[in-house]
């Protein structure tokens, strides 16, 4: 929930980063509304309104400051949010539901009313779903046409707009600005300067900042991904990050302010840069909200040190490596896959298996089987047991039907895994950890946190209890506790 405007007007005063995201700040006076940290003059508490987000500023009649650039600011932590309703409802959006489709569409797929998922959105976030959406374009919009040289037509279809006409009607009305005016000197200025660069950026990409919460454990979360990496898709070296996209081309993740032998810079850590390359650029919207989920930029490191410390047995783990993160998945339906996969085998075994099957299924070099063509294949023939390779064609079947949103709400997920023979325990908790992004998964029956903590089963959960509700960070301090120096 949003902070007691106590706490807000403190927090502004202090301009203490703990709440940068938290909240808005808007100013009444100058119509602008800000970061909690922006340093500009600060003003009169009867002047300022805090709002929980963005969108309910844009909303209001508010613009971005230009100088904190609030929607620049770290994404909204999951764990605030009261309602699961509108957490599940806002990963569909991040996904592009309300691109196609409309609130009452949205609803459905929660399985509740059009005018109660309004209700929550309003009472949680201070704007309806289409309007939380709405500004989710606007600002990566502004973003694009304040960061990068793109053309203004690329960034519409960057943006998800479906018409330069439509665009060009929102960004006046929220900014009272055309996008040429936000844009800074050296990209409006017409010379052959700004030509070239036109022409680089289109050869090139873009490359846009993701800033960070800290403390962030690059120490962990690039290693884990790298030891899991499907070589025909994935590369880790160092504190770089790339994914092989639809179109053939690579995007690149990589985090600033640290050096080849994982050393932080505390100075200039706080970002992960995504560079895009210019095949992809009109599936923008889509590729950061990945990198999002897959680096679990939605966490709030503090919060959840500052209670895992607590716990006896993870208190000297916590403080020396702060800031852990349960990494995510690029793409729902691998996620589950490599679940399967990796059921009571090791992580070096089920990446061999993600490898041959690509090599077999995949439709085309360099992809991940599509959920059609698992759903009738002969999934074992890659080496595995039997039983679950028919679980993994009946989860692809299962997609190929209802969609695979329901891979992002943990608690389908459960229900549904639980029906499906071939499906353990593990591969359940493990599933619902790094795909549906629940921060209190946890996999009991686990080797490592078996080995960590001396006791599985029924003993684990009870130690676990007083890690609530954040069991999957639990783990990962298990498990890297394992495998540091």
């Amino acid at each position: 929930m949003m902070p007691s405007a106590e706490i807000c007007r403190r927090a502004r005063v202090a301009r203490d980063m703990r709440f940068d995201g938290r909240f808005v700040v808007a100013v009444v006076t100058t119509g602008v509304f800000c970061r909690p940290t922006c340093p500009a003059r600060m003003p009169r508490e009867e002047n300022a309104r805090y709002l929980p987000t963005p969108a309910a500023a844009l909303e209001q009649g508010f613009r971005p400051c230009r100088r904190c650039r609030p929607h620049a600011a770290p994404s909204l932590p999951e764990w605030t949010l009261g309602c699961e309703t509108v957490l599940r409802a806002l990963r569909l959006i991040e996904d592009g539901f309300l691109a196609e489709r409309t609130t009452g569409d949205l609803a459905a797929s929660l399985g509740i009313g059009t005018r109660q998922l309004t209700r929550l959105f309003v009472k949680e976030l201070g704007a309806t779903p289409a309007a939380f959406a709405r500004s989710r374009r606007l600002l990566l919009a502004r973003r694009l046409v304040e960061e990068t040289t793109l053309r203004i037509t690329d960034v519409v279809t960057s943006a998800g707009y479906g018409s330069l006409r439509r665009f060009n009607e929102e960004f006046r009305r929220a900014f009272e600005a055309p996008p040429s005016a936000l844009r800074s000197a050296a990209n409006t200025r017409r010379t052959d300067t700004a030509n070239s660069k036109q022409a680089q950026v289109k050869q090139e990409g873009i490359t846009l900042r993701l800033v960070l919460r800290e403390p962030y454990r690059t120490q962990w979360v690039f290693p884990f991904l790298k030891v899991r990496a499907i070589r025909c898709l994935e590369s880790v070296s160092a504190n770089v990050y790339r994914r092989r996209l639809a179109s053939g081309a690579y995007t690149s993740v990589e985090h600033e302010g640290v050096d080849y032998e994982g050393v932080e810079d505390k100075g200039n850590s706080r970002a992960l840069r995504v560079a895009i390359p210019a095949e992809a650029i009109g599936e923008t919207a889509t590729v950061l909200a990945r990198v999002r989920r897959l680096f679990d930029l939605t966490a709030d490191p503090a919060a959840i040190d500052e209670h895992l410390v607590k716990q006896p047995q993870l208190a000297a783990l916590v403080k020396a490596a702060p800031g852990i993160r349960v990494p995510g998945v690029w793409d729902a339906f691998e996620g589950v896959v490599r679940a399967v996969l990796g059921q009571q085998v090791s992580v070096a075994r089920a990446t061999v298996l993600a490898e041959r099957l690509c090599e077999r299924f995949g439709e085309g070099e360099g992809t991940f089987p599509s959920a059609a063509t698992l759903a009738s294949a002969d999934v074992a023939a890659i080496g595995m047991p039997g039983g679950r390779g028919r679980a993994i064609s009946e989860i692809a079947r299962r997609v190929v039907a209802e969609g695979d949103g329901w891979l992002r709400d943990a608690t389908t997920l459960r229900s549904t895994f639980a029906e499906i023979r071939g499906v353990g325990p593990w591969t359940t908790e493990y599933a619902a950890m790094r795909v549906s992004a629940d921060a209190d998964a946890f996999p009991d029956s686990d080797w490592g946190v078996w080995k960590v903590l001396g006791v599985k089963g029924k003993e684990a959960r009870c130690w676990a209890e007083a890690c609530r509700p954040w069991r999957a960070y639990a783990t990962m301090h298990l498990w890297n506790s394992r495998s540091a120096p």
